[in-house]
């Protein structure tokens, strides 16, 4: 719109441009590498209107949206190929407004510096526009929060799953009970239940059966795990009476209401017999699942973490003779104290071989969970580089260094003057711009 309206176009040129380098600039950043031309010194971008404007506007969107990445999505910016890629995109773009900002300087008065910025600006984009593919690779799969909004249940099944995720990640540790510990493994036996159920469906067709196979294994091991974490809480852990009331237990309810409205057929739910639909329905259970083992590995792990962090700063109970077999020291204490103070059932510490059998456990559900969640991504040829993980995202882009561009060799015009080489760019920009002066 910038480059086909550009005679017609009465807004403020300098403005305008200088508004578009600002936020090619900044985008530029995320994608690792920094302009080495400056900006137009006499440029106010706030100021800005009409075409130019609005694509300012557009590319500094999508600059905002690499910056909300979180710390998982940055392996994306390790593929040197996609973020070359990338930035022919952007320079392809910015190329066409530089042009743009020609076109109008041929009809428009005003001063040789903005021609000799938009000459150096074109000049540097040539380099980068060289180097680019039509495939973005990984940067295509980036996302920066939750799926997209619910249509239908399937989809709302996804997106309370995330939620969900969400809802256990931004739970700080020191606010977490031990009925919230025990809340947490019921509500990954549950998925794992559910993602059992889904996996016995999806043994129906043929191309993803065995994949789907080693699925169900890998799902029955966790199951089993996790059966023996809920053990566990009962002989290592304090028991506190009552139901866990924080935003993951609310999230989860949300969650298995629109996952048994989806899954039953009237009152029970559907048998893993009953074929699917169609190939869109294939289509749909795979993703679900994916989202689900997805979901549930990262809840497992940040169940993990929490328990860590308990149980170093000796936030969780063990039993009595739990820490008498282990601490020498318990039972020497003198009698007088055993007689004057009575000796609790449950006592708090940080000796960490306390917990040991409950840490191996908890590490034995994530480690096949996250195979789980492996398998389905394979199935439903996903990516982990789609899923943000957790509320902590950039706060800046990547420090780059700033390249050494060598000024520009003065040359002697036919008229005596002296006139620097990025001239001879501006006949081939007029050539370009006949088709549109016709």
């Amino acid at each position: 719109m910038a480059y086909n309206s550009a005679h017609a176009d009465t807004t403020d040129l300098v403005a305008g441009w200088q508004a578009t380098l600002t936020a090619a600039r900044h985008h530029f950043r995320w994608l690792r590498l920094e302009l080495s031309t400056s900006d137009f010194a006499s440029a106010d971008p706030l100021a800005a209107k009409g075409a130019l404007a609005a694509l300012a506007r557009s590319i500094g969107a999508g600059g905002d949206l690499l910056a909300s990445q979180s710390r998982s999505t940055r392996g994306a910016w390790d593929d040197e190929n996609s973020l070359e890629a990338a930035r022919a995109e952007l320079a392809w773009i910015m190329d066409r407004a530089a042009r743009a900002s020609v076109a109008r300087l041929k009809t428009a008065q005003t001063n040789d510096g903005l021609r000799r910025h938009l000459a150096d600006v074109i000049a540097e984009l040539k380099s980068v526009r060289k180097r680019g593919s039509p495939d973005i690779g990984d940067m295509r799969g980036l996302t920066t929060t939750l799926p997209h909004a619910a249509v239908d249940q399937p989809s709302q099944v996804i997106l309370l799953a995330a939620r969900w995720q969400a809802a256990h990640e931004t739970t700080a540790p020191g606010g977490t009970l031990t009925r919230d510990l025990r809340s947490t493994t019921a509500q990954v036996r549950t998925v794992i239940g559910y993602g059992m159920h889904l996996a016995a469906r999806l043994e129906q067709r043929g191309t993803t059966a065995e994949l789907s196979r080693e699925l169900a294994q890998a799902l029955r091991l966790a199951g089993a795990a996790t059966q023996h974490v809920a053990r566990l809480w009962r002989t290592r852990l304090s028991d506190l009476n009552g139901r866990s009331e924080g935003p993951a237990e609310s999230a989860f309810v949300e969650l298995i209401g629109v996952m048994r409205a989806w899954m039953s057929d009237g009152e029970r739910l559907t048998r893993p017999q009953d074929p699917l639909d169609d190939r869109r329905a294939g289509t749909v259970v795979r993703d679900v699942i994916d989202e689900l083992m997805q979901s549930a590995d990262r809840v497992a792990k940040v169940q993990q973490e929490t328990v860590a962090w308990l149980v170093r700063r000796g936030h969780l109970f063990v039993p009595r003779v739990e820490l008498a077999k282990r601490d020498p020291e318990f039972d020497r204490r003198p009698q007088v104290w055993r007689l004057r103070y009575p000796q609790p059932a449950w006592v708090r510490t940080n000796m960490v071989s306390c917990f040991d059998e409950v840490t191996a456990a908890l590490a034995e559900v994530t480690d096949h969970l996250s195979a789980a969640a492996r398998l389905a991504r394979r199935i439903a040829g996903t990516s982990d580089l789609r899923r943000p993980y957790g509320p902590k995202h950039f706060v800046s882009p990547p420090v780059q260094p700033v390249p050494v561009v060598d000024p520009p060799v003065a040359t002697r015009s036919p008229g005596g003057r002296y006139r620097p080489e990025y001239w001879d760019l501006i006949p081939e920009i007029y050539r370009d711009l006949d088709g549109l002066e016709r």
